[in-house]
């Protein structure tokens, strides 16, 4: 293959975000994740930088990630559902309340 082409299954950034069907369902999401995330670190009396501390972030994500602005990894969340001391699934509230 020239040099000049792509590969068909060569991987670029992620279109998940930018799809016209998803982007909103996405934003709303991580807003609805980020509102229940400060919740549980609100209810354990921690600020934004013990909570980054326990859960291993860069205090300056956290502001993003509570404001739905990030997109935590996996791991992130998983480490965040063992700091707050509720299971992973706690972590996504049910239903439309608040949104």
């Amino acid at each position: 293959m020239p040099a000049s082409r792509k590969s068909p299954h060569s991987h670029g950034p992620s279109e998940v975000r930018t799809r016209k069907d998803l982007a909103p369902v996405i934003r709303r999401e991580l807003k609805r994740l980020g509102i229940r995330l400060r919740e549980l670190r609100e209810d354990r009396g921690l600020t934004q930088e013990q909570a980054a501390e326990i859960i291993g972030v860069h205090p300056k994500s956290m502001p993003r990630i509570e404001g739905g602005t990030a997109n935590p990894t996996v791991a992130t969340l998983v480490a965040a559902s063992v700091a707050y001391k509720v299971p992973l699934g706690d972590l996504f509230p049910d239903g439309e309340e608040g949104t």
